[in-house]
């Protein structure tokens, strides 16, 4: 093509050899030739590109060819079916891994009625009214329910739904799949009894040792209550009484919603505490059968606070502990004054922590009713008259009322635990 190109230039430059004419044709002669190896040119290159693209085709097929066979082999091996709805037509058809779930030929159409022949009874009015939302709710669905085969066995199914919408919000697509979880149903099942029995057997076992802490506990605090008290009842009184009391005081208003089930049963396994600093006092004062000095009523006092420093070191270990949280508002401040002139930090009114004031009702009780060292027992009708003038100076007013209204179940608690100890 160069030589040629070299020749032309040639004729054209020699003016003398050539006329006008035969220049014409020369040039002419040249520009079809050029237009032919182009379009050759061309040619080729459009073939080769076609045959380039033929062949990525051809891989392309194959690999969707292998995508659909692994697609359809997974979704059997996943026993996972798929269904498509055509909403212009109602025309659906089914998966071969769906006829498999519904164990049904695959020849037979694939309708709505017929599956829905097979919706287990009991979750048909359900999947019903779920099938009617999915044909206008624009968001894929996602349900489990029953299948109920021919042969009476029931399959556990799971199913994604999902709807297309055109820019009219027509639905154009509506599809998903299903899947057989009969065996994951009855897995997920077998693993919540086990854990259900599970759960039973921890919640035995801590009440279990519960049981048992609480067994050592109060036998350390009748050995410390015994020092001064000569059947050590004293503790299970006033823990009865404290139930008592916060069970009636639960009906008011004021405490409806600071008194729960587990206010009741805390305080009733707390209030034992109340007097566990004793331990730290003399004999000498403890079991002194007049009055106390002044020197000695001093150290009484400080009994409350060794009582309540015992227990804020356990309570260190186990801060959310509300047995321990308790018994220490109990042990420190049940000594404590509606109007401010208890011990030790003269708190006042609802300062005072509501489980201390019941342990400050339920104890006066029941050392009034008690002998004691340095007293008779007194009548409940003498017990009451004392505790009636002390409402709103020495006892919580709301708590006083309480105790006065349900004072015969005191009353009749008091003699039948009293003749119990005998």
């Amino acid at each position: 093509m160069n030589n040629r190109y070299l020749m032309l230039q040639d004729i054209l430059s020699n003016s003398l050899c050539l006329n006008a004419d035969l220049k014409a044709y020369a040039l002419e002669s040249f520009a079809k030739e050029i237009d032919y190896h182009n379009q050759t040119e061309l040619l080729t290159k459009l073939i080769l590109d076609h045959s380039s693209i033929a062949k990525r085709l051809e891989q392309i097929n194959k690999e969707l060819a292998h995508s659909r066979e692994v697609l359809a082999e997974a979704q059997e091996i996943a026993l996972l079916g798929r269904w498509d709805i055509n909403p212009t037509s109602g025309s659906m058809t089914w998966s071969k891994s769906m006829y498999a779930i519904l164990e049904i030929d695959s020849s037979t159409p694939a309708t709505s009625d017929l599956f829905f022949s097979f919706v287990h009874p009991d979750d048909l009015a359900q999947v019903n009214a779920m099938f009617q939302e999915m044909f206008v709710a624009q968001k894929p669905w996602v349900t489990r329910y029953r299948l109920l085969m021919k042969s009476g066995k029931i399959k556990w199914v799971h199913l994604r739904f999902y709807s297309k919408f055109d820019a009219k919000n027509a639905l154009t697509h509506f599809y998903g799949t299903i899947q057989d979880v009969t065996e994951m149903k009855r897995a997920e099942d077998e693993l919540a009894k086990y854990s259900q029995h599970l759960e039973l057997l921890v919640e035995e076992k801590v009440q279990e040792i519960s049981s048992s802490q609480m067994a050592t506990i109060y036998a350390l605090i009748k050995l410390s209550e015994s020092r001064d008290d000569d059947t050590g009842a004293h503790i299970e009184r006033t823990a009865s009484f404290c139930r008592l009391l916060a069970q009636k005081a639960r009906t008011v208003p004021e405490y409806a919603d600071i008194i729960t089930d587990t206010f009741l049963e805390t305080i009733y396994k707390a209030s034992p505490l109340h007097d566990i600093g004793k331990v730290g006092i003399p004999d000498s004062i403890l079991l002194k059968p007049g009055k106390l000095t002044n020197e000695e009523f001093a150290i009484m006092r400080t009994h409350v606070q060794i009582g309540y420093d015992t227990l804020s070191k356990v309570g260190q270990q186990y801060d959310k502990n509300e047995f321990l949280t308790m018994g220490m508002d109990i042990a420190l401040h049940h000594h404590e004054k509606w109007n401010g002139s208890g011990y030790n930090n003269g708190l006042k009114g609802a300062e005072i922590p509501l489980s201390a004031r019941i342990m400050a009702l339920s104890d006066v009780y029941d050392a009034l009713r008690s002998v004691r060292v340095y007293k008779d027992a007194f009548s409940h009708e003498k017990s009451m008259e004392i505790i009636a003038s002390s409402k709103g100076s020495h006892f919580d007013p709301v708590l006083v009322d309480v105790f006065i209204r349900h004072q015969e179940e005191f009353e009749s608690l008091y003699e039948s635990m009293y003749e119990s100890m005998e």
